[in-house]
């Protein structure tokens, strides 16, 4: 089966990283034959040779420029004018790639605008099936202030799922919306961020990081935001554990348009050498920085956008056997076994926050009974048996 991929960002964001791509794989290692068809956050400097190539048996095409311009922590924000003339680009390059593949079924990665209405289109002129991921609730997570990107974001969250053969989700929260919204639950499929295990080597850090080996190390691995990962709770809540953990350290690995804002306030609450910011990197590389943590921490206030999100960090430190500490937020229990692989706290508190911290970085007998119980959950989140799940949405067809 060909089945054609529609997304509006690369292969440095989250989704089509964390998401699509391992998925993806999977898909063509079982003999299916996936395309994704991605935009770029700097497509007009990506290398020509770049943009198109197969990796796994997957073919991967950047086509053209997304909404936004750069990565987090450097991205510049199209004008209206601008932003149209751009998105209406990229929704009929979209478009185009979708007719010229001619797949079996089209996946559209996220109902938004640009791709949903060209994979929609698509569909029609093809005849074939189309489908919806829907891995976030986007209208309440995102940072546009503009009231008719807002609307518009919002109607096609609401209108594309309803109108799929089938939507795949990766949260209860978001199965339970598009129930809501009328969506027959027999077209939903269920599939939770994956992660695989994967080699991790301390060698490969850099030698600040390798010398904390063996010290209270807490892990953040994401995007430096305040709006949709609260990571200013995070830092006002190591304010707290600094003074109660000697030698305490938050290694932060990642980048965000609240960089500066983050660094500016660890900086006033006098945590300066205790927070290391590593900045982003590459993915194969983040890896390996849970070799030096005692846990890692999934921040969070039980917002609708929180609920929805199905955090790509936590499946990842359970791929690592590295305990998280989170909040009793939309899937993360479950993510946890119970809290057999991590300690939930009390939302949007920071105070909380740093209690949880506190136990797992001081009581050694609780922190190896999570790390088992990490290594146990690990097992319900490869990406062998969760894409597997995912085909059974074609089947409603």
């Amino acid at each position: 089966m060909r089945i054609v991929f529609l997304c509006t960002s690369g292969l440095d964001n989250a989704s089509p990283r964390g998401r699509w791509l391992p998925l993806a794989c999977e898909l063509a290692r079982l003999g299916h034959e996936p395309h994704l068809v991605l935009l770029h956050p700097t497509f007009d400097v990506m290398p020509v040779g770049e943009r198109d190539f197969v990796q796994d048996g997957v073919h991967i095409m950047h086509v053209a420029q997304m909404h936004v311009y750069g990565l987090p922590g450097a991205r510049r924000y199209f004008g209206t004018g601008e932003l149209v003339r751009v998105s209406r680009h990229a929704a009929e390059t979209l478009a185009h790639h979708a007719l010229a593949l001619r797949p079996d079924v089209l996946h559209i990665c996220k109902p938004q605008p640009i791709n949903g209405l060209a994979g929609w289109w698509a569909a029609r002129r093809l005849d074939r099936p189309f489908f919806v991921d829907c891995d976030d609730f986007e209208a309440e997570a995102n940072r546009t202030t503009n009231l008719a990107q807002r609307t518009l974001i919002r109607w096609c969250e609401d209108t594309l799922p309803r109108h799929a053969s089938g939507i795949t989700v990766n949260t209860h929260f978001l199965l339970n919306r598009y129930q809501a919204l009328g969506v027959d639950v027999h077209r939903i499929v269920h599939v939770p961020n994956g992660a695989d295990p994967a080699p991790v080597d301390i060698r490969a850090l850099p030698t600040t990081i390798r010398n904390l080996v063996g010290q209270p190390v807490v892990l953040y691995v994401g995007t430096l935001s305040t709006l949709a990962h609260g990571v200013d709770l995070l830092i006002d809540a190591f304010a707290h554990v600094r003074r109660r953990v000697s030698g305490a350290t938050l290694v932060m690995v990642g980048d965000g348009d609240d960089r500066g804002m983050l660094h500016a306030h660890a900086s006033q609450l006098g945590l300066g050498e205790a927070v290391h910011w590593v900045g982003r990197v590459a993915p194969d590389d983040a890896q390996h920085y849970f070799g030096v943590a005692r846990c890692s921490v999934d921040p969070v206030r039980d917002i609708p956008g929180a609920r929805g999100r199905s955090p790509l960090k936590i499946v990842e430190s359970l791929a690592a056997g590295v305990p998280v500490v989170t909040s009793d937020v939309g899937d993360r229990r479950a993510m946890l076994g119970d809290g057999g692989a991590g300690v939930l706290v009390r939302p949007g508190d920071a105070a909380a926050l740093a209690d949880g911290l506190v136990r797992v970085l001081t009581d050694d007998g609780l922190h190896q009974t999570l790390a088992a119980g990490a290594l146990a959950e690990r097992e319900r989140y490869g990406w062998r048996a969760l894409s597997r799940r995912w085909l059974g949405i074609y089947d409603v067809t």
